[in-house]
């Protein structure tokens, strides 16, 4: 087992560029990453297996086969139960755990976890009381207590980003906004042990949202184009119909005289609004169909 473990580690550092130093800072020697990754190491406590795991960002369960993952604890289910919260925007019930668990020593004495209770506390915030600013600045301290390094960052502190990305939308700042999304899709394609595709689906969504916003139509289409590349390949519906409706609106922009291609995308975003009985959106790609309807007969 430690000889498996001792390679991902070494695949993971190099993968990343990463030296043995930079590994080991703040959490071990040098020489120690190199016995581990040699197998020299007879003994790895499981909190320096931890540190390594969040300075390579990934989870701990990255070095193991599935059979020896521990069981999930009492912090695990918490965090679950706040990420499904947040998920249903329940934010009342979510903001009341936050409060209760930042009182406890396991998430305030221990950064990934003050981490992600700053994280969860700011969408509670932001959601609950339009205190969006103050969302961002709490956002900026949970990234500066991740464990990762300038070449790489976990999938959790991607998750992190968006959430600002998408503040940073809502308070209008497209440019900003579109450009750590382009950070973000730069470096999610580099995180292994990757399964939740329908965070990619939703990072190019909002990623073509802010580039329409900044009237950047061929970067906002080629992001459409990756989101529903990504919904072919899971099989899913997820945010399908608005990359549709989102491409229609870039190709109509990019080509005025060309009516017939956005009417075929604003056709399969009505059918897919209509399926999912998403009435909100069903009367605009109406409109927009009807007004490009008489022109091309």
């Amino acid at each position: 087992m430690e000889l498996e473990v001792g390679r991902k580690i070494r695949d993971l550092r190099k993968y990343y560029g990463m030296t043995q130093e930079e590994l080991a800072e703040g959490i071990c020697t040098q020489a120690s990453i190199s016995k581990i990754e040699k197998n020299d190491e007879t003994y790895i406590s499981a909190q320096i297996l931890y540190l390594i795991s969040q300075r390579l960002g990934v989870s701990i369960e990255y070095f193991f086969n599935d059979n020896e993952v521990l069981n999930i604890s009492y912090v695990n289910e918490v965090c679950e139960q706040f990420s499904e919260l947040i998920a249903n925007k329940d934010y009342e019930e979510a903001y009341e755990m936050v409060k209760l668990e930042k009182n406890n020593p396991m998430f305030s004495t221990k950064r990934h976890l003050k981490k992600f209770l700053l994280w969860r506390e700011a969408l509670c915030i932001n959601y609950l009381y339009g205190k969006k600013s103050e969302a961002i600045e709490m956002i900026n301290e949970a990234l500066l207590l991740s464990e990762t390094t300038e070449k790489n960052y976990s999938l959790e502190d991607l998750n992190i980003m968006t959430s600002k990305a998408i503040l940073l939308g809502e308070l209008e700042n497209w440019e900003e906004s579109l450009n750590l999304y382009i950070n973000i899709l730069e470096h999610i394609k580099k995180i292994p042990f990757q399964k939740d595709r329908l965070t990619l689906i939703n990072i190019y969504y909002n990623a073509s949202r802010s580039a329409i916003k900044v009237n950047d139509y061929d970067q906002a289409l080629l992001f459409c184009n990756k989101g529903i590349l990504v919904c072919k390949q899971e099989k899913t519906f997820f945010l399908l119909g608005h990359l549709n409706y989102q491409k229609a609106e870039c190709l109509i922009n990019l080509n005025k005289q060309d009516k017939k291609m956005p009417l075929q995308f604003y056709k399969k975003a009505l059918a897919l609004f209509e399926g999912a009985e998403q009435e909100k959106y069903i009367d605009i790609v109406k409109e927009k169909i009807n007004q490009l309807s008489p022109i091309t007969k």
